[in-house]
């Protein structure tokens, strides 16, 4: 009774330490720290701040033929009132637990190690030490992966909690040090409190609140219901209504497609012109309608199951001309703009494959070469030492190693086209973007650098149309027609054809997420690209090639729109990391327009970090090589030097010739010969 009446009083003392309405997890003194604490034996919390017993321990009577299992369950208090979202791996969790099995001393028992998240379950094993010492260190891990596979959202009230089990083969006594000694550590990069912002809202669909059009109205959508308000509409010439949707993850985030405005009878009105603005991850929705009857109205922000975004929206009245939903505020078309950075000392390459002009040459020359070879006359020494060599040299250089290379230039049947790769992509992250895909999948797909997930490949054939060399000595690639990449072609060609070429109700959910993500997606995904084509030596051939092994990284972005979370096996993480923080533009604005003609508009704010120091180390990417290195000035160098001693063979044998005749004369050598 007394243990029972302690731990109440401290769990009372704890309570009173937090500050109101705090979510452990998310907004603790000590950030995302929680300590293991227990106020009693059986007893156990994850506090935000160290309290409780020192230490918890147990003796067990084990052998190795019948093992004894403790388990040790820790539940998080206060319990979470926030929606957050997870970090990819835990920064550090550390258990102190120390086991005396007999009079040799200590030794490190197997533990297993359950972290329980919301959804996510992640499952921890250690390494043990059997050998008794004096002295053994806490059980730690360090950045490991959490399992996020059924997503990487903490809803409020869902449970923290983690698990630890040790089991023992011997007879032993167990100090589990708490307070800081024990703790888990993770990164919490978003959380919001849902309570605090689902304020000013309606009762329901079929009870609209009632306010003014010009109203600033704040509230939340959260799960599927509807926010509904219900004004009234005075004669106008334009009617405006302005959505700002805060920054949530992207699996959170609520339709930014048509919400309704319909009449107080119930009749829906005409489809408004939408265009849809997202910067910073931030979203701003705009709908205009054209001389609406004067009434009353009511509108409506409909909510989608497990979304969550809050909002601030606004109407106003206008009179017709150039707006912020005017078409002429955008481009007419998005282009990306290659050489982003210029790195150019001006010494430029213009590239072509390799072409087979040298083998014939070689073939002749190795023909002429054979012939002459081959007569009595030519000295051992020439044949053997020199004119051999030379031949060999000659048949790899001219013949085999531009057949080799004209070989390697050839495109592999596992490998892609620079055009397939975007045709893939696209297609990727529509199927994804779709409302119906699961939010684990969407972000797996979307984050993955070019949608390569971990263990995938990356196998690509690019074609260079030129080179030129940087200020550190380095050559940076310039892929064909990578000036020609029509973005807003690529999203809506593929918007038609998917839809067979028509679109219902305009610009729907699917529509618009998939033309914001894409357009981002495939910006930061030629970027890195771009930035990843850098050779040390001047290029001699225009293809080449890209085969690697994809691994997972970290992602990188806004918390809320994960990028380039994938990275090469072969570039270091640090190096990936370095290029990837470096690169990241200061700003990316999308905006989509449902006008008359559908329109697309991007605008970029480039980094200024980016320097020819962040490229890294990229060996998966190589160009299309003959067997030797510089094979036509090699080849050359042979057929000169064998018309050269062909030359002086043809020289000793005249000179030998006129000596032999100096000596018996010119005709009676001859006829001695003739007559023999």
């Amino acid at each position: 009774m007394g243990s029972s009446i302690r731990g109440f009083v401290i769990v009372i003392l704890l309570v009173s330490m937090i500050p109101l309405g705090q979510a452990s997890l998310t907004d603790n003194p000590n950030g995302g720290t929680l300590f293991f604490s227990c106020v009693s034996d059986d007893e156990c919390l994850l506090t935000p701040v160290a309290t409780g017993e020192e230490t918890i321990t147990g003796s067990v009577q084990a052998n190795p033929v019948s093992t004894e299992t403790v388990a040790l369950e820790f539940d998080m208090f206060p319990e979470q009132t926030e929606l957050a979202l997870l970090p990819d791996t835990i920064n550090q969790l550390v258990i102190d637990l120390r086991v005396q099995g007999d009079v040799l001393g200590l030794y490190r028992p197997e533990m297993d190690v359950r972290v329980i998240i919301g959804s996510s379950v992640t499952n921890l094993e250690s390494d043990t030490t059997t050998t008794p010492g004096n002295n053994v260190e806490p059980y730690q891990w360090t950045d490991e992966p959490l399992n996020l596979e059924q997503g990487r959202l903490l809803w409020p009230d869902e449970p923290v909690r983690i698990r630890v089990t040790f089991t023992l083969d011997r007879p032993s006594t167990w100090e589990f040090h708490l307070r800081e000694a024990s703790y888990i550590d993770l990164d919490i990069s978003w959380s919001d409190n849902v309570a605090a912002k689902d304020i000013d809202e309606p009762t329901s669909a079929l009870q609209p609140k009632a306010t003014s059009l010009d109203d600033v109205h704040r509230g939340a959508l959260v799960g599927i219901e509807d926010d509904c308000w219900s004004f009234n509409v005075q004669d106008h010439e334009i009617l405006r209504i302005l959505i700002q949707w805060e920054d949530v993850p992207l699996e959170l985030q609520q339709s930014n497609g048509v919400h309704r405005l319909r009449t107080s009878n119930g009749l829906q009105v005409a489809t408004p012109e939408v265009i849809t603005k997202s910067e910073d991850d931030a979203i701003l929705t705009t709908y205009r309608w054209r001389a609406l009857d004067a009434g009353d109205y009511v509108f409506c922000l409909n909510g989608q199951t497990d979304r969550y975004q809050p909002y601030v929206w606004s109407g106003l009245y206008a009179v017709e001309s150039s707006g912020p939903t005017d078409a002429s505020e955008f481009t007419g078309k998005v282009v990306y703009e290659p050489n982003y950075f210029d790195f150019s000392t001006g010494i430029e390459a213009d590239l072509e494959p390799h072409s087979g002009i040298i083998l014939l040459p070689s073939i002749i020359a190795l023909i002429f070469f054979g012939m002459d070879i081959r007569r009595k006359s030519t000295s051992n020494m020439t044949r053997y030492g020199v004119f051999l060599p030379i031949c060999f040299v000659l048949l790899m250089s001219g013949v085999f190693s531009p057949l080799w290379a004209m070989a390697d230039e050839v495109q592999e049947t596992e490998e892609w086209t620079f055009e397939q790769l975007l045709e893939e992509r696209i297609q990727q992250l529509w199927l994804v973007s779709s409302p119906a895909t699961p939010q684990a999948t969407m972000i797996e797909h979307v984050g993955a650098t070019w949608g390569i997930r971990d263990g995938e490949r990356l196998q690509l054939w690019l074609e260079v149309q030129e080179a030129y060399q940087r200020e550190d000595g380095k050559w940076q690639l310039i892929v064909a027609d990578f000036d020609e990449i029509r973005l807003d072609r690529l999203i809506f060609n593929q918007i038609s054809e998917s839809r067979q070429g028509t679109i219902v109700d305009g610009l729907d959910e699917h529509i618009v997420q998939f033309s914001i993500i894409a357009t981002r997606a495939l910006l930061l995904d030629l970027m890195i690209l771009e930035a990843l084509l850098v050779v040390d030596e001047e290029p001699t051939s225009s293809i080449h090639h890209i085969d690697t092994l994809m691994v997972d990284t970290s992602s990188y972005g806004t918390a809320t729109s994960p990028t380039w979370a994938t990275r090469p096996v072969d570039i270091d993480d640090s190096a990936w990391k370095r290029l990837r923080q470096s690169i990241f533009p200061d700003r990316i604005t999308v905006s989509l327009c449902d006008c008359a003609l559908d329109l697309l508009d991007l605008q970029v704010s480039y980094s200024t970090q980016f320097n020819e120091n962040d490229s890294p180390e990229f060996t998966a990417l190589r160009q299309a090589n003959g067997i030797i290195p510089y094979a036509t000035i090699v080849t050359i160098t042979c057929i000169l030097l064998g018309a050269v001693i062909i030359q002086r063979e043809a020289k000793r044998r005249n000179a030998a010739k006129k000596l032999a005749e100096n000596f018996v004369g010119k005709t009676s050598i001859w006829t001695s010969f003739i007559t023999a």
